[in-house]
């Protein structure tokens, strides 16, 4: 097994070696190629959650929409992530802002996290590519 995260200096060699990404140029951090992922899934998941909070949406289609959330949240966030509940959540979450009419008004930073999370989810994604449009 990979020891765990680890700071280098830019003086380090560049390389891709067993999920190690380091770039040159400046002082880097190296993990596993799972936690370079989850950083940018869990930043898409705040931008999602930031987003929702900037929806018009009444008290029922907001509480719905943060617990479809939350429970993607919780199917990412967790040791071995679930893409297949993920999914299911997600598209419940979309789904459910389509049918509030809240999609179209979205804007492009709530679109673009979740087609870069439903990407991510590989074919349980496609229902949610489907529903952007995508």
């Amino acid at each position: 097994m990979l020891p765990g995260p680890r700071r280098t200096s830019a003086h380090d060699s560049a390389q891709n070696v067993g999920g190690i990404h380091q770039r040159a140029g400046r002082d880097i951090y190296a993990g596993t190629g799972h936690q370079v992922v989850n950083q940018e899934l869990h930043a898409d998941l705040d931008r999602l959650r930031q987003a929702l909070g900037e929806l018009k949406l009444t008290s029922a289609e907001r509480r719905s929409a943060d617990r479809e959330l939350a429970a993607v949240e919780q199917a990412i966030r967790s040791e071995e992530p679930d893409r297949q509940e993920a999914g299911r959540h997600l598209e419940a979450f979309v789904s459910g802002l389509e049918r509030a009419g809240a999609l179209a008004g979205a804007g492009t930073t709530l679109l673009d996290a979740a087609a870069r999370i439903a990407a991510w989810l590989g074919p349980f994604g496609y229902a949610v590519l489907a529903l952007l449009g995508l």
